[in-house]
């Protein structure tokens, strides 16, 4: 009896794809990433979270999100005042970031999510549908909206400090807006929603056009899109496209390695001015104050902040760092062939590729005070370059982890059990 066959994202090992109780994940038997789930009623589950989200995402934008008074003068801000303020202060970079990280990215997600499964809800038919469930792939790590909350709170917990600031209706719908959106992409496996939008007559592979034991990757290629598994002829071209979802496949990601290093390297040399530069400048009453990302931390520190002051800590200084070094090895282990630990190496890279996106957490809080302290002499924060050199750390490593192929780490060991001496 022949079964489908899946590889996994991670490490290209084949499975034949099996049924698995609902609310499970199958694992990779050797690298432990995971391969599909089964959730009930999964697509129905996801458009309810879909639209619920798109209706908290109106009112999050449509109404202020915190209220600031001092000295009998008083301010509020939207979602978008932080990108506007970036953009009229001159720093674009950092205005087009949190644009796409709190607004458009969000938005794409959403949208597509509706776009998506509205028609294979109800059995319709919507134009370039496949190519919108493509581009959701890109757009996901982009969505920000949860740390975005988080540097909210840190820039609630700062202005708590010499003003009366009350929280808008905007605020409570991005709180709830968050766990809709993240319980909108936990209910569906996209490799489900691949497999209804594939062509009529799409043939899957199975056990009967190639073997599970095989270790040769050769023998297949994996679509980086869909994770559909071409064999045969398409496997042996590097430019094949792929059949369901109509990307570019190849073997390995081009260039993989000297990509990721060359935007490793560059977020390394912006760590140094996004420590050294303020990140903001703050005016109380006539007397100006530069902050840099460890005087703030401090400052939460001296306030008696501490749960605040660690997540800042932790988001801003440790998590880079962290990604840096880690990186840095993943990559420097992958390029010298090195067999070692390869199982603990690919849920390193797994936890470091989804943690890097929290260092946000200080350019977020930076764009909300910006635009919501603006009182002249009295109070003002003006953002500093600290802020883009930090944006761009993030961002830097974000991509190069992204850039980086995790198939890399098993080819030696695929390479050694070729030849015998891996068991």
């Amino acid at each position: 009896m022949s079964h489908r066959l899946v590889a996994c994202d991670h490490c290209d090992y084949l499975h034949t794809e099996e049924e698995i109780p609902p609310g499970h994940v199958a694992r990779c038997v050797r690298c432990g990433s995971p391969l599909y789930q089964n959730q009930n009623n999964s697509i129905e589950r996801s458009l309810a979270f879909a639209f619920t989200a798109l209706v908290l995402f109106i009112l999050a934008n449509s109404f202020p999100i915190l209220q600031f008074s001092m000295e009998g003068r008083s301010e509020s801000n939207t979602l978008i005042s932080g990108v506007l303020t970036f953009w009229n202060e001159g720093f674009w970079f950092l205005a087009f970031m949190v644009g796409l990280t709190s607004i458009v990215a969000p938005l794409l997600l959403i949208s597509a999510y509706i776009y998506v499964l509205l028609p294979l809800r109800f059995g319709m038919g919507f134009p370039a549908i496949r190519k919108v469930w493509r581009v959701l792939a890109i757009a996901r790590p982009w969505s920000m909206l949860d740390v975005f909350l988080i540097g909210l709170l840190v820039a609630l917990t700062k202005l708590n400090d010499f003003a009366d600031v009350i929280a808008g209706p905007a605020f409570y719908a991005v709180c709830i807006l968050i766990p809709m959106s993240l319980l909108m992409s936990a209910q569906l496996d996209p490799r489900e929603v691949w497999h209804r939008l594939a062509p009529k007559g799409l043939k899957y592979p199975t056990t009967d056009d190639i073997a599970v034991s095989e270790t040769s990757s050769d023998r297949w290629v994996t679509c980086e899109v869909c994770a559909f598994v071409l064999t045969g002829e398409a496997a042996q071209n590097d430019h094949a496209v792929c059949p369901c979802c109509g990307a570019v496949v190849h073997h390995r990601k081009p260039a993989s390695l000297s990509r990721a290093w060359a935007l490793l390297i560059s977020a390394a040399i912006f760590y140094i001015p996004a420590n050294v530069f303020p990140i903001m400048s703050v005016t109380m009453l006539g007397n100006t104050e530069a902050d840099t990302i460890l005087s703030g931390v401090g400052a939460l520190i001296d306030a008696g902040e501490w749960p605040i002051a660690m997540v800042v800590f932790c988001a801003s200084i440790v998590v880079p760092i962290f990604k840096l070094v880690v990186l840095s090895w993943v990559y420097m282990a992958a390029g010298l062939g090195m067999a070692g630990p390869l199982r603990q190496r690919t849920r390193i890279y797994r936890i470091t590729e989804l943690i890097g996106r929290w260092s946000m957490i200080d350019v977020f809080m930076v764009s909300i005070l910006a635009a919501l302290v603006k009182l002249g002499n009295i109070a003002t924060v003006v953002p500093g370059f600290g802020a883009v050199a930090f944006c761009a750390v993030v961002i830097l490593t974000m991509l190069s982890a992204m850039a980086f192929d995790p198939r890399l780490i098993w080819d030696r060991a695929t390479l050694k059990m070729k030849q015998g001496t891996l068991s």
